[in-house]
């Protein structure tokens, strides 16, 4: 039974957020958003889809496309993609096979960015790069 007013909280703590009538997912990622903003960056789209793998027949039934909307796009002045941003906390299985997926399909990595609440700056690594590994 559903409890009128009760909006269940996001599984990864992410808080959704409004910055300048734009809504965002969490708060790094409005943060990335106003990063941008603040380097005068204006060459990028957000929430992009791309195909990842087309939809096709199976029998009778049509399977869905699978698709992908990385945060952000950023391109050169002929409209080619430079470089795909996701801002993420945490790695889901889910999304570790769509980059493998948008990879083989694209030729590009994606580049995850994470927040360090500490520094107050984002962490830019590739989505293939390995973990490092911790000490202690």
């Amino acid at each position: 039974m559903a409890i009128k007013g009760y909006k269940k909280p996001n599984k990864y703590k992410a808080k959704k957020t409004l910055v300048g009538g734009i809504k965002f997912d969490s708060i790094a990622e409005s943060k990335y958003y106003q990063m941008l903003l603040n380097q005068n960056v204006s060459n990028f789209k957000m929430q992009v889809e791309f195909v990842l793998q087309d939809k096709f027949k199976f029998g009778k039934r049509t399977i869905r496309a699978i698709k992908y909307k990385p945060d952000f796009v950023f391109y050169d002045d002929e409209g080619n993609i430079l470089k795909v941003v996701d801002v993420k906390g945490m790695q889901t299985a889910i999304f570790k096979l769509k980059a493998k997926l948008f990879s083989n399909r694209y030729g590009i990595e994606i580049t995850l960015a994470e927040y360090d609440k500490r520094t107050g700056m984002f962490i830019e690594t590739g989505a293939h790069d390995p973990k490092p590994k911790k000490r202690g």
